[in-house]
């Protein structure tokens, strides 16, 4: 609370420390919708009656070099706290002075009201459905004074729309009628034209005498909405034409209502909505504009008649203010603007403005955009918009940075109408500071940004990318240059998608964008916590990730080796900027050297993902490719199965204790200390936002640790022996040396195996008889001096492992249950020999093992080992983690292959390969830490292994 306050007498300071001057003077003008513009406004018994001609006072000769300080006031002539702007309000102010507008107790400036009285219940010739016309009441909007009743435009998709007419009831948007309701109708058959198609539905044939019919959809890609107007429909072949060429093209859909994200990525796109359809006004929040008869139809949210006390507002003004460019010195504070067909605020080009304790709602657009230096928006709330706050500044080349500073508001419901593109703030420019902001509910990103050295805190997103896919709640992309970002102790909750395509995620680095810190944040119920999208020079760390619906991060390589964006955008974009002068290299030296590496500047080198706490059950912790190279460097994370080791997760606080309570890293932020630190709104309307999503208060459950359990027994064993059990196949193997069993050897038939002499040690002084991979990697030598023909075995006597060499490729397994294959033994492999060269080509032949372990039913019990017989190489595919030391002087008993049973009982090792892998590092520092003596994890449901140290 300190800080907060503090804070804003910094952003009074701001205005007053230039005038402390003794023929410095503030004026105080006086404005009330009782009053007259013929008053002179310098008193509460005489205002003014419009902000116009109070603005007009300003520039008088006896006002020009005082500070003037707009007071907005209530009256006793009715509703009397409500400013109808009949145009955008324009206010101008430069030089030293400053002009602050503020509420003095009044409320609200925007849109043009119906009085409750105006509706009257329809007439029966509307064409209706009958459940609707008891419900649907009509005004006729001349007898109102309105005339302008604007057109429906494109909106959608990056789209700044300005709307068309809209109406609102009590604060709540009502919504244009359209069919479906909910959900969306799918695309049959897209034509080749690029704007005509057929559709699966039957509805529109109930249609009559409708002549202004939109359609709105995502017609290719989940990640790119657009409205078009219908110019030809035919209900009776349900095919449509619309007005333009679709953006990306027209494709087939697969939307399933019972199943909105069923599709999956292959399957996005291809589906829409009517819009504008008077005949599916249908239920309650729903309206419709004849603007052929000027009249407004509206099924009351409410659901009954409008009664006195009820607000009905509708949109008539595009945008509600304009701060004229190169205005500076300007506080507006304390009041509601609402209500207009684009933006709230508008302000570009302007220096030491602040907007604060405003409630900005009910717009077309964005609430606030702006641009210039040392822009300020505190303890704002802004709702119901096609975006909360557009804001830029700062100069790129010489890293200036803009001042802009975004703290303590409620950013609420936003992408009402267009979803892409409509963001809670987006953000370009240099050294914007955003802090202790909540965001909820919006249909795409919370906060996207572009630029450098910007610093994300303490805000709090709640179910960001409603609406949309391939979204990140945090979301930047496709450059290398916009560095110094960062995201640290935010709360990032409740990002999940609703329709096919690519996933959401609580943090979108997209499309190799690099260099963004993400520190101490906590990450609850989003389908993907974090994403690294094929960026460089990325650090993730001492984060909590706790229970992702899909993965807790993604990482890949889509740029590797210059593919990807690499030479058609990132190149061209680092040459744009001086990433190589002196004051870009001390801030980035990691850009300054991009393109000197021996490697592709594409290539997704030096992230670091360390220290951080995995939560999740049965859902693979990090997917990327590459991982383990020096591309992505994943060390010191701590992954768990067990939710008693947080404190109260449904209260927001994931405090560590119970087997974690010594994990060393940051005490993560609470849900509590998140968001707004101070009341938001303004004066009349002053709440505190609480965390969105969580329980309020302090659990009161004592909390008990579970005991640690028993380890898990292990799967079943491999039918060929890895070491991890006795040998069941050559259980009479000698205990010591590396040994041979041969059934063919035609170039040394005396070494054929028979009954007296069964086996033929291996006897030379290159480590095999005590070194049990230099024993079985002997195959390749023996298939050379035993010639064509030959098959054999090979068994490391201490640990009974064993490979087989000769000709093709084998599997290893107990048979095939989803097939009623239940054939024990080692048996060639038809199908890789047939169709992928399988008998010769051993990475085609190993790669069989995941498939057909998968193919089978992934049981553990029928687990799957591919064998390359001229190699003796095999990869395993089964259930369970297998910990493998080369030598373990720390403790004897784990000098062998094992299955790691704790592990499985207690940190989820069988589920999470990272987990698995984290085991590795365990267990080499139970060996003694030696370097000489690394420790690999195999986990074998992904068939992959890892060593440590590597």
């Amino acid at each position: 609370m300190n800080w907060n306050i503090s804070a804003f007498i910094l952003i009074v300071a701001t205005f007053t420390a230039h005038y402390s001057q003794a023929w410095v003077y503030f004026v105080h003008i006086y404005v009330s919708p009782c009053g007259s513009d013929r008053y002179t406004g310098f008193s509460e018994r005489y205002p003014l009656k419009t902000i116009p001609r109070a603005l007009g006072h300003i520039n008088s000769a006896d006002n020009r070099d005082k500070n003037i300080v707009i007071e907005l006031m209530c009256g006793t002539c009715g509703d009397t706290c409500y400013f109808d702007l009949k145009s955008t309000l324009v206010i101008t102010n430069t030089g030293k002075r400053t002009l602050t507008i503020r509420a003095y107790k009044a409320d609200n400036t925007g849109g043009a009201r119906i009085p409750w009285y105006a509706f009257k219940p329809v007439t029966d010739s509307v064409n209706l459905q009958d459940v609707a016309k008891p419900n649907v009441l009509q005004v006729y909007l001349p007898d109102v004074g309105i005339t302008d009743l604007g057109e429906i435009s494109t909106f959608g998709y990056y789209f700044r729309r300005t709307s068309f007419f809209e109406m609102f009831e009590n604060d709540i948007p009502g919504r244009l009628a359209r069919y479906p309701n909910e959900g969306y109708i799918n695309i049959d058959t897209p034509g080749g034209d690029g704007k005509s198609f057929t559709y699966v539905s039957d509805r529109p044939k109930t249609w009559k005498n409708e002549t202004d019919i939109w359609a709105h959809g995502f017609w290719y890609w989940g990640w790119a909405d657009r409205s078009y107007k219908v110019t030809e429909l035919d209900a009776v072949k349900k095919s449509v034409v619309v007005s333009d060429k679709v953006m990306y093209g027209i494709r087939k859909g697969y939307y399933n209502h019972a199943n909105p994200t069923d599709g999956g990525y292959h399957k996005q796109g291809g589906h829409f909505r009517f819009i504008n359809v008077l005949y599916e006004l249908d239920s309650p929040g729903e309206f419709f504009v004849d603007r052929i008869n000027q009249i407004l139809y509206v099924w009351p949210y409410k659901n009954s008649k409008y009664v006195f006390g009820d607000v009905i507002q509708t949109s008539i003004i595009n945008t509600c203010i304009k701060i004229s460019d190169y205005s500076s010195n300007i506080l507006l504070k304390g009041f509601t603007v609402e209500a207009c067909r684009k933006h709230g605020i508008e302000a570009k080009r302007v220096e030491n403005v602040v907007f604060s304790e405003l409630k900005i709602q009910n717009l077309g657009s964005y609430g606030i955009v702006a641009d210039g230096k040392q822009v300020k928006i505190d303890r704002c709330e802004i709702k119901n918009t096609d975006g909360g706050i557009d804001i830029s500044g700062g100069i790129r080349k010489t890293l200036t940075p803009s001042g802009h500073v975004i703290s303590n508001n409620v950013i609420s419901k936003f992408g009402r109408v267009g979803y892409v593109g409509s963001d809670g703030i987006n953000l370009r420019g240099v050294g914007i500071h955003i802090h202790h902001n909540t965001f909820d509910t919006g249909s795409y990103t919370g906060i996207h940004w572009a630029g450098n050295d910007h610093t994300f805190e303490y805000n709090h997103l709640f179910k960001m990318c409603t609406t949309a896919s391939d979204c990140g709640a945090f979301m930047a992309g496709r450059e290398w240059t916009w560095r110094g970002n960062q995201i640290r102790s935010n709360y990032i909750h409740g990002t999940k998608g609703t329709i096919p395509g690519a996933d959401t995620r609580g943090i979108m680095l997209d499309d190799q964008l690099s260099g963004v810190h993400i520190e101490h944040n906590v990450f609850v119920n989003n389908d993907v916590h974090c994403n690294i999208g094929g960026g460089r020079d990325t650090i993730v760390r001492s984060n909590i990730f706790y229970n992702a619906s899909k993965y807790s991060m993604q990482f890949d390589s889509r740029g590797k080796f210059g593919g990807g964006h690499t030479r058609r955008t990132l190149l061209v974009l680092l040459k744009r900027v001086p990433y190589q002068n002196e004051l870009w290299t001390k801030r980035y030296p990691e850009l300054a050297s991009i393109l000197n590496s021996t490697s592709s500047p594409g290539n997704p080198e030096n992230n670091i993902i360390v220290n951080n706490v995995f939560y999740s059950k049965h859902i693979k912790a990090i997917d990327g490719n590459k991982y383990g190279s020096n591309w992505f460097l994943v060390a010191d994370n701590i992954y768990t199965p067990v939710k008693e080791n947080f404190y109260a997760p449904a209260y927001g606080n994931f405090r560590l204790i119970c087997s974690l309570r010594d994990v060393k890293i940051n005490v993560p932020v609470t849900a509590n200390e998140v968001g707004p630190r101070d009341t938001v709104g303004p004066i009349a309307i002053r709440h505190m936002s609480a965390a969105p999503g969580f329980a309020v208060g302090t659990p009161q459950a004592q909390i008990r640790c579970p005991q640690a359990l028993p380890p898990v027994q292990p799967p079943r064993k491999l039918y060929l022996p890895d070491g991890s059990a006795p040998n069941h196949i050559y259980s009479d193997v000698p205990k010591q040396g590396c040994w041979f069993r041969f059934e063919m050897c035609p170039n040394h038939i005396r070494r054929i195996s028979i009954p007296s002499r069964p086996y033929y040690r291996y006897k030379t002084n290159d480590g095999a008889g005590t070194n049990e991979t230099i024993c079985l990697d002997l195959t390749t030598k023996m298939m050379q001096e035993c010639g064509k023909g030959a098959k054999f075995s090979i068994i490391y006597g201490p640990t009974g492992a064993m490979t087989v060499g000769g000709e093709g490729c084998f599997f290893a397994w107990y048979g095939c249950p989803r097939v009623g294959l239940y054939r024990t033994g080692i048996e060639r492999d038809n199908w890789a020999e047939r169709h992928v060269n399988g008998a010769y080509d051993e990475k085609a032949c190993l790669n069989r093992a995941i498939p057909q372990w998968r193919y089978c039913g992934q049981n553990t019990s029928y687990p799957v080992v591919s064998i390359f017989k001229p190699t003796g190489h095999f990869k395993v595919s089964g259930g369970g983690c297998y910990i493998k030391p080369d030598k373990c002087p720390g403790n004897t008993n784990l000098d062998r292959m094992f299955y790691d049973g704790d592990g499985a009982a207690n940190y989820g090792t069988d589920d999470i390969m990272e987990s698995c892998y984290q085991r590795a590092e365990y267990f080499w520092k139970q060996c003694g830490s030696d370097p000489k003596y690394p420790v690999t994890a195999f986990f074998r449901p992904e068939g992959r292994s890892i060593r440590y140290p590597r």
